[in-house]
């Protein structure tokens, strides 16, 4: 298969949205020199490049990850728009021809296209010039976490390894156990050539014991198993490694994590590096708030007020957490001021007139805890996500770096096995509150986290809870609301810890699908909260292989519970 058959997709996708970007449609077989070291580099760049644009993308990865989970959605906006896919992510309900999986799919078959041909390409010069191995190794890298990424999102997928291919070939569909023990094999096998420098965006071993926790982590629901054990204990050694040989450290400060630049935090271990120039994927922004709303954070570019926290969430922070107000804005919102630098100070002026769907009255842009449902919400409805820096002048979020696996999340993955192996809790319970202490600076004493509390209930007030109708803005007359709890969640308390510490990071849906209540469900499945409901049946944890990709290969097989497109 020629190579631009399986990249030129990504260019007709990704060029809306990444302009500034140099697009290499036309790398092939006539205009690339394949025993050039040179030449190898681009499209190992442009690995790397469909890498980012499936995490960042619009329709990426990030939002398929968070909009069917209980921190994140968003809903139709009255009077601008929005809903579609996104209300059925929201409620569960998706169908095959799901536009996010369709993207997510695309970027990830696009990356590993790029990837077999860099490999094969350093396949065939071997001998005749020297190969750096840690190079190689960062290729598969890529490879092998774009598979964990397939798996997790899709089971059965197929596993293709070169582009040295006759014409007419259709790829097989492989099992989710195929997948999984090769991104394990490889993983495993990578982690002792790859180093272990520390290279802002780029993997090193530390990297691949992250990846390699996460595939053992939730290994028991990727292969169906009713034990995990094995994989809690393959996990935990990853993460001692990690914490133990990385030279990494916890950021003094939360948004240390989420800035524009983030190179200089001692916690990343992995991230996707962003750039005003080159790398201007990551437009959160637009989702996020009223055009008036970017005023608080000196930013003029274009935004578009989709997303919002869910209610109930917000609802589960303590008072004196300080990742509340790091991670959403809320209440009436503030112009940003220029600082005696020239540097906008956020929200640091005055109020920001807003008239439009004035629920408080008080004439300026003021975000309502309370949204009337997935199927209707007024401007001002809805805490904002501002976590991610958002950058004055016309940036906003785009050149942010995006922070895929940090010391944080080591800590709490040994904490988790420690608790599910039951044995040196205290030790789990020790880990959770050192994440804690720097949330907690005006409290203390709050910071710590018992073995009693995590593995006591949720405090999330889990049911349904939204409004039927909404003839206007003032209109709450008509609530909807049921009592589930979350008393019936196993390590409760550590699952409500997960949230807070890393909302919005791409975590929720993997732990949600990864905890279970008393009676066997998982928390994705069996909670029902804001306008999703609660059910038995499973095959939502699992993405609708694409309309598209059944239509063009007859050898795969749809996910259950999907139906359409054979």
């Amino acid at each position: 298969m020629a190579l631009g058959l399986l990249a030129g997709a990504a260019v007709g996708i990704t060029g809306c949205t990444n302009l500034d970007e140099t697009l290499y449609d036309q790398l092939n077989e006539t205009n690339l020199d394949f025993t050039n070291p040179t030449d190898i580099s681009l499209l190992k760049g442009q690995a790397i490049a469909q890498f980012r644009y499936f995490h960042e993308s619009w329709f990426g990865y990030f939002h398929q990850a968070e909009m069917s989970t209980d921190i994140y959605c968003v809903p139709q906006r009255i009077g601008i728009g929005w809903g579609d896919l996104y209300i059925l992510h929201h409620r569960h309900t998706l169908n095959y021809n799901d536009g996010m999986s369709e993207n997510n799919w695309g970027y990830a078959y696009n990356c590993i296209g790029y990837c077999n041909r860099v490999l094969d390409a350093m396949k065939n010069i071997e001998g005749s010039q020297e190969i750096d191995e840690a190079e190689r190794s960062q290729v598969r890298f890529f490879r092998a976490t774009i598979y964990w990424y397939l798996l997790d999102m899709f089971r059965n997928v197929p596993l293709e390894t070169t582009m040295e291919i006759e014409d007419g070939y259709l790829p097989e569909q492989n099992t989710a156990q195929e997948i999984y023990d090769f991104c394990v094999s490889e993983l495993t096998e990578i982690k002792n050539t790859i180093g272990t420098e520390h290279v802002h965006g780029y993997p090193n071993k530390y990297a691949c014991c992250m990846v390699l926790a996460k595939l053992y982590l939730n290994r028991g629901v990727y292969l169906g198993l009713s034990d995990n054990t094995e994989g809690y204990e393959a996990a935990l050694a990853e993460v001692n490694t990690v914490i133990d040989e990385g030279g990494y450290s916890l950021a003094t400060n939360y948004l240390d994590n989420f800035r524009e630049d983030i190179s200089d935090s001692p916690e990343v271990i992995f991230c996707n590096p962003g750039d005003r120039t080159h790398a201007i994927t990551f437009n959160l922004h637009t989702y996020l708030m009223p055009q008036d709303g970017l005023t608080a954070y000196g930013c003029t570019a274009t935004a578009t007020n989709g997303s919002n926290a869910i209610p109930q969430f917000v609802d589960t922070y303590d008072v004196d957490d300080s990742r509340f107000d790091d991670t959403w804005a809320h209440g009436i919102q503030y112009a940003a001021v220029k600082d005696a630098n020239g540097d906008y100070v956020p929200q640091s002026g005055d109020p920001i007139p807003f008239i439009e769907d004035d629920w408080s009255g008080t004439g300026y842009l003021n975000y309502n805890r309370n949204v009337h449902s997935i199927d209707g919400a007024y401007q001002q409805e809805g805490y904002r996500l501002h976590k991610y820096e958002i950058v004055s002048g016309n940036f906003g979020t785009s050149a942010d770096d995006l922070c895929i696996f940090r010391l944080a999340d080591a800590y709490f993955i040994k904490a988790e096995c420690l608790l599910r192996l039951g044995r040196d809790k205290q030790v789990a319970a020790d880990l959770v509150t050192q994440v804690r202490q720097r949330a907690f600076s005006s409290n203390s004493s709050k910071a710590t986290r018992t073995v009693a509390d995590l593995e006591g209930g949720s405090v999330y007030n889990y049911g349904l809870e939204y409004y039927s109708t909404f003839v206007d803005y003032t209109d709450w007359t008509s609530p909807v609301r049921t009592h589930e709890g979350g008393a019936d969640i196993e390590l409760g308390g550590l699952f409500d810890d997960l949230g807070w510490e890393f909302a919005c990071e791409e975590h929720r849906r993997q732990d949600m699908i990864r905890f279970k209540m008393a009676d066997g469900r998982s928390v994705f499945t069996g909670k029902s909260y804001f306008c999703k409901e609660a059910s038995t049946d499973n095959h939502w944890e699992i993405f609708p292989i694409p309309e598209a990709q059944m239509k063009a290969n007859i050898k795969l097989k749809q996910n259950p519970g999907y139906t359409g497109a054979e």
